[in-house]
């Protein structure tokens, strides 16, 4: 099984970012950031998240469990920690120069949003060019209480979609049989610590058994030199250099 797990953040300045994460996130689809923001930032963050919930009225992400804002919607405090000098440094080296910001969704699990994600592929939500989404830890994930999972390495192809017919379910996913070969992997972090990952990476979660909570804030950007046939954005927020996509 490959090391997935070779990336550590220390100090509080800019992020540095070493030739070797650059060539694990090529090589796996996916790249583990250990501390890139400080614990008692992400508990802010979690607070800020769960009242932006509340003023929103979205009732909803209690038993669902997810709640997403756009780019517009998205609060004047966690946009500007969209392009900030701890995650942009990774972002210009996998993306390139030209960033857009899209969407942050904030997953939720508690003792009554238990639910596991099943295998999928991000990109069967939006299909069109490739994304980057960032995977921030708001609180510690477990195996027990929810923690990732990724199959290293498939980030290379389009896998065969299954569409759910239940409405309630995960929608689209991957089936099982289709990767059995491959390696599985299960990633523990600590709050503060991020995963980036390619939108074609298969991934899941483990279901919540502990009660506790496991908050996440995911993020997802795009190269912005690279014409987009998605139309799940109408909007984004340019982080650095050009965009093509919107009229410019």
């Amino acid at each position: 099984m490959p090391d997935t797990d070779i990336s550590h953040r220390t100090g509080l300045g800019p992020s540095i970012v070493t030739d070797e994460q650059v060539a694990h996130y090529h090589r796996d689809g996916f790249l583990i950031v250990r501390g890139l923001y400080d614990a008692d930032l992400m508990a802010q963050w979690k607070q800020h998240c769960a009242a932006e919930l509340e003023r929103s009225g979205d009732g909803g992400y209690r038993s669902t469990g997810v709640h997403v804002w756009m780019c517009d919607a998205l609060s004047p405090l966690l946009l500007s920690a969209m392009g900030d000098d701890r995650v942009t440094p990774y972002l210009l080296k996998l993306i390139g120069p030209d960033i857009e910001f899209l969407s942050a969704k904030v997953v939720y699990k508690d003792a009554k949003a238990t639910k596991a994600s099943p295998w999928h592929q991000d990109w069967f939500y939006w299909e069109g060019a490739t994304k980057v989404s960032v995977w921030i830890a708001l609180d510690d994930a477990t195996p027990e209480n929810g923690a990732l999972m990724f199959v290293p390495g498939t980030h290379h192809k389009v896998f065969r979609k299954r569409v759910a017919s239940d409405a309630d379910s995960f929608q689209n996913t991957v089936d099982e049989a289709d990767f059995s070969s491959l390696p599985q992997v299960t990633i523990d972090v600590k709050r503060g610590d991020a995963v980036f990952f390619h939108d074609l990476a298969i991934h899941g979660s483990h279901p919540n058994t502990a009660g506790r909570d496991r908050w996440s804030l995911i993020t997802t950007y795009r190269d912005g030199s690279v014409a987009d046939s998605s139309n799940v954005w109408s909007k984004s927020h340019v982080i650095r250099g050009r965009r093509v996509n919107f009229g410019g």
